[in-house]
């Protein structure tokens, strides 16, 4: 005689552990099919020569395992290799390393773009470093939204397989 399953027969268990596999597969697919992207980031400077009004959110962020592609303003676009990439940092963490490369770069395009890293908020930076093409270092700082900043922190230890450094609090 098979008994029903009911809340307390151990049988739902398995069910529950399917769901989360399912789901576990679902999210990993979603990440390397197309790839994520997002709109609402704004470009804090780095050593991109890109002109974008400061204020405006107009930056496209899309990660997918072969690329990371930045476009900026919907003009200049740059498009970074994860195997490229050497360091990605989080909130005071990303001011002060991207304004470190910035400051030791040759490409220094504009000390306007190094008064914006410097100052001090409650902001959601997101810092990518990164070696160009040409073996060069480089770096970007983007303000990512309260929304989507974890996200966006997630795709990209993924696919490069860096871990996010940030300030450690002090109590």
């Amino acid at each position: 005689m098979r008994r029903p399953a009911g809340p307390y027969t151990g049988l739902g268990v398995s069910s529950n552990w399917n769901r989360g596999v399912a789901a576990a597969l679902l999210a990993a697919q979603l990440l390397w099919a197309d790839g994520n992207s997002w709109n609402k980031i704004r470009y804090g400077g780095g050593t991109v020569a890109a002109k974008v009004n400061p204020y405006d959110w107009n930056t496209t962020l899309t990660v997918t395992p072969d690329a990371i592609r930045l476009v900026f303003g919907g003009r200049t676009a740059v498009v970074i290799l994860p195997l490229h990439v050497t360091a990605l940092s989080y909130g005071q963490e990303a001011h002060r390393r991207v304004a470190d490369m910035v400051a030791l770069s040759v490409v220094f395009v504009n000390p306007l773009v190094l008064f914006g890293i410097l100052h001090k908020s409650k902001n959601h930076f997101v810092g990518i470093e990164f070696k160009g093409d040409d073996g060069k270092p480089g770096a970007v700082l983007l303000e990512a939204d309260k929304g989507n900043y974890k996200a966006i922190l997630q795709a990209l230890e993924t696919v490069t397989g860096k871990p996010v450094q940030t300030v450690q609090k002090t109590p």
